[in-house]
């Protein structure tokens, strides 16, 4: 395989897809994350309601804004995580173009340099 086209099949499998994996993992951190803020603050306002009043209905309320908040809370994490995902398989594409650029190609010897000690 010549090192263009090794080059072109490591940035259009690995780097691209890593960048749109990134994007759009921003994309939806930023929606859930202000989700998750909104939860937050329906969550307290329902704390502060329910502690003048303790009902069966109230606390099955409470307890449905609480879940839905610690959904919210995975949700963000998720996102981070596809972020962190994209980044790595950014990184593992770069990598592969650079090291592909930093070597010689001719398919001969080791890649630890010349015997007469330089270093590439």
């Amino acid at each position: 395989m010549k090192k263009e086209e090794q080059k072109s099949l490591l940035m259009y499998s690995l780097v691209i897809p890593g960048l749109i994996i990134i994007g759009s993992a921003i994309f939806l951190f930023n929606r859930d994350y202000s989700t998750l803020v909104r939860a937050e603050q329906d969550l307290s306002n329902r704390v502060n309601r329910t502690n003048r009043r303790l009902d069966s209905r109230s606390q099955r309320r409470l307890d449905l804004a609480y879940h839905r908040a610690q959904a919210q809370r995975i949700s963000v994490v998720t996102d981070q995580m596809w972020g962190l995902i994209g980044g790595i398989v950014t990184a593992i594409g770069v990598h592969g173009i650079v090291t592909s650029m930093d070597s010689k190609g001719d398919g001969k010897g080791d890649s630890k340099g010349s015997s007469s000690g330089e270093r590439r």
